[in-house]
C-alpha cells in the first residue's frame, strides 16, 4: 500500500520540487505534474480512486488557469491551492466514508475483510492523519505569506519535513496497532478465562481468535 500511494503522491513531489517564481518554471512544473499523473497513476484513474482523481482535476484546472491563460494569481498562490487541495481530498473521502489509503489497502487485503473493524479504523486514521499534516502546511504557507521575516528555510523544511513524516507513519502505524488490538484482546480473554460464564468466554475468544486470523493472514 504505502508504495502504491507514494506513486499517487509523485506528481505533487515533482510539483513541489520544480516550481518556482518564473511563469516558465510553473509553466513546466504544472505539464510535468500533470503527464505524470496519468502516466504513473493510470490505474488509480481506471478503478476512480479518490487521491488519483482529485490529483488530476488539480492539475487540469492549474494548466488552463496558468499555462494557457496565464492568471498570476493562481500561479502565485500555487502551493496554497496544492495543499489546500490535498487536505480537501484527505477530509471530503473521509465524510463520504471512504478514506482514500483504504482504496490502495484493498489492493493487498482479501475482499471478505474489507469490512472488518481493524481494517476500517487504520484507514480511517491514516487518512486523518495526512488530511492534518495537509491542513498544517496549508496554515503554514499562509503564515510564511503575512510574517517574511522569518527565514524561508524554516518554512521550507516544515513544509517537506510533514510529508516525510507521514509516509514514516503510514510504514510505523498499521502492525504496531494491530499488535496493540491484540494484546488488548488477549489480556481480556485472559480475565475472561477466570469467569464462569461460559457463554461470555466463548464470544470473546472468537473475537480475539477473529483479530488473530486477520492480522496473521490479512495483514499489510
Amino acid at each position: 500500500m504505502l508504495k502504491d500511494i507514494i506513486r499517487s503522491f509523485l506528481p505533487w513531489i515533482l510539483f513541489f520540487i520544480l516550481l518556482n517564481h518564473s511563469q516558465e518554471q510553473i509553466d513546466i512544473a504544472v505539464i510535468i505534474a500533470g503527464v505524470t499523473s496519468v502516466i504513473f497513476d493510470f490505474r488509480g484513474l481506471k478503478k476512480r480512486f479518490i487521491l488519483n482523481w482529485g490529483t488530476f482535476a488539480f492539475f487540469i484546472f492549474l494548466f488552463v488557469a496558468v499555462v494557457l491563460f496565464k492568471n498570476q494569481w493562481v500561479a502565485k498562490q500555487a502551493w496554497l491551492f496544492s495543499n489546500g487541495t490535498l487536505a480537501a481530498i484527505a477530509w471530503i473521502s473521509i465524510l463520504l466514508r471512504q478514506p482514500f489509503t483504504i482504496q490502495y489497502a484493498k489492493l493487498q487485503v482479501a475482499k471478505d475483510k474489507w469490512n472488518h473493524p481493524l481494517f476500517l479504523k487504520i484507514n480511517y486514521i491514516l487518512t486523518a492523519v495526512w488530511g492534518s499534516i495537509f491542513l498544517f502546511n496549508l496554515m503554514i504557507h499562509v503564515l510564511r505569506i503575512y510574517y517574511h521575516t522569518v527565514n524561508g528555510w524554516i518554512y521550507e523544511s516544515i513544509t517537506y519535513g510533514t510529508p516525510i513524516f507521514g509516509i514514516w507513519f503510514m510504514a510505523w502505524f498499521p502492525n504496531w496497532y494491530r499488535k496493540k488490538i491484540l494484546v488488548q484482546a488477549h489480556e481480556k480473554y485472559s480475565r475472561l478465562s477466570f469467569f464462569k460464564d461460559y457463554h461470555q468466554v466463548k464470544k470473546k475468544s472468537k473475537i480475539c481468535l477473529q483479530l488473530m486470523t486477520y492480522s496473521a493472514k490479512y495483514g499489510w
